[in-house]
């Protein structure tokens, strides 16, 4: 559901603001099996923005998150987090960048939305009315 919000969250950029984003995502790439592990790092050191999903605490995240902090400036890499009780939060050496806090996928949207919104427009990017 996560990913699915993601996705609606670029296709809503695109249409209101015209700014075409790429979602790459290894996880659910379909086909033979492929070593992951250069192909992650690759994409990672050549994305412009990163957005990390630390919800459930999955090592493998952890350690894309660390790999993206060595090569990102971290007003361009975001941590999506889902508490999954009370007591659930964002790791300490992670919770001093940019984190988004979310209580369901749904709000994925509306509260990534402004987050993207604001690193596009500090990348120089004009962002305005969509297609008419």
């Amino acid at each position: 559901m996560r990913l699915q919000q993601l996705r609606q969250t670029l296709t809503n950029l695109q249409q209101q603001h015209g700014v075409a984003l790429e979602l790459i995502d290894m996880g659910t790439e379909e086909g033979g099996t492929f070593p992951i592990h250069s192909r992650m790092y690759e994409a990672i050191a050549s994305s412009d923005i990163i957005i990390c999903d630390l919800t459930g605490h999955r090592p493998n995240v952890y350690v894309e998150a660390g790999y993206a902090l060595k090569h990102h400036e971290s007003n361009r890499l975001i941590f999506l987090f889902e508490p999954s009780g009370a007591g659930d939060q964002v790791p300490f050496d992670l919770n001093t960048f940019k984190y988004v806090p979310i209580t369901q996928a749904a709000e994925i949207p509306n509260r990534l939305t402004p987050e993207l919104e604001s690193i596009l427009q500090s990348a120089g990017a004009l962002l305005g009315g969509g297609a008419a």
